[in-house]
């Protein structure tokens, strides 16, 4: 499989509804930012709070309708995200775990729950060239959600789908949805005629006299001198 090509291939399918459900963990962060004696700085406290909050926020993201998952694994105390995807023709099933990384530090976790332990021996991150051993591929994608929290810890700056397997340290940015464009304000024009006509108002003519001499609306004022 083409490691490029499958990264891709996952932003297209699931990097709307993963921005959805990171939407909703953010929420987590903003009422665990208000909580008396919390630390929103310490990464694993943060990190196990969006932990326990991934069913709850995944059932209001509606992941559901969109064959997706969050399953919790006893052994390993975590949740992850599971589905498939389609890649050249072929369906592949792919866990997603939540990580916290960045500027504002992250979680230790080097790997995936599933990764097997002796992937690592070809970690190109480690070695210039990939030995020539039969590697097994594992029998899913394997990604962590890469959280980068902003400055203020209740929200996230930036995330990423990064392989989890061991293999390499592949990633790519996942961008949050735009919010639709607000329709611009229509422009009053003016009571007749289309926009852009010039209208001139002319002061109503006075009332003649006998004389024939026009007094305006406010009748025979004394002229000034």
């Amino acid at each position: 499989m083409n490691r490029d090509a499958a990264l891709q291939a996952t932003r297209e399918q699931l990097e709307a509804p993963v921005w959805g459900l990171i939407e909703e963990l953010e929420k987590s962060l903003s009422s665990l930012a208000g909580t008396p004696h919390v630390d929103i700085s310490c990464p694993r406290a943060v990190g196990s709070v969006l932990n326990c909050a991934l069913p709850s926020a995944s059932l209001a993201a509606g992941l559901g309708d969109q064959d997706l998952e969050v399953t919790y694994c006893r052994n390993g105390q975590c949740n992850k995200l599971s589905g498939e995807i389609e890649i050249a023709g072929s369906t592949y099933k792919v866990s997603l775990e939540l990580h916290l990384s960045g500027p504002r530090g992250g979680t230790t976790k080097k790997k995936h729950q599933f990764a097997k332990s002796d992937v690592a021996v070809c970690d190109i991150e480690q070695q210039p060239l990939l030995l020539e051993y039969d590697v097994e591929a594992p029998d899913r994608l394997l990604f962590f959600i890469a959280c980068h929290l902003s400055g203020t810890g209740v929200s996230i700056a930036r995330a990423y789908f990064k392989f989890a397997d061991g293999v390499d340290q592949r990633m790519l940015e996942i961008h949050r949805p735009d919010a639709l464009p607000m329709a611009a304000p229509k422009q009053a024009g003016p009571d007749e005629g289309p926009l852009g006509t010039i209208m001139k108002v002319r002061k109503p003519e006075g009332e003649k006299k006998e004389d024939g001499i026009k007094t305006n609306k406010r009748g025979d004022a004394a002229s000034s001198s």
